[in-house]
């Protein structure tokens, strides 16, 4: 059994809430069917982008800095492929996706574009049937802002 503090320690999309692992909706439940943004393929790994308290997940790093939201992989994630969109404000001097096989050690770069608003970064060259972690981070003169790391399965 896992005490507070190791399950305070798992980070993942639900920023250190511990929550049960994410379901595929078969639509025959007795609430009748699937909230709104319900993965639909929830076993590959992907989280989909779920209302939640408190909404979507937002992220921000020191004030001034740029704030992250509405983070959701994007369609099908393919066999060697991934796009992530986000949205960004204010505009960031750098913006880029952190991503790797390794949670711990997310060393791949992907760059993003320095402008606010809705991006969309596609992830290439990936390995088929292979898990990974990605993040977005985003700076500006006033700091630096890193989401709290997604994970999804290549097909």
């Amino acid at each position: 059994m896992s005490t507070p503090t190791e399950i305070g320690a798992q980070i993942g999309a639900a920023q250190g809430l511990w929550t049960h692992t994410p379901v595929d909706y078969a639509g025959n439940d007795v609430l009748g069917g699937a909230p709104a943004g319900a993965p639909k393929d929830a076993i590959n790994g992907y989280l989909g982008m779920i209302s939640r308290p408190g909404g979507v997940i937002t992220q921000s790093g020191p004030p001034g800095a740029p704030v992250i939201s509405a983070i959701q992989l994007y369609g099908n994630v393919g066999t060697t492929t991934c796009d992530i969109i986000f949205i960004c404000n204010p505009a960031p001097t750098s913006c880029r996706i952190n991503y790797s096989t390794d949670q711990t050690n997310l060393s791949l770069n992907k760059a993003g574009t320095a402008t606010s608003g809705s991006q969309l970064v596609t992830l290439t060259g990936l390995t088929s049937g292979t898990q990974y972690w990605a993040q977005v981070q985003a700076t500006n003169a006033n700091g630096t802002t890193l989401t709290v790391p997604l994970t999804f399965r290549t097909k």
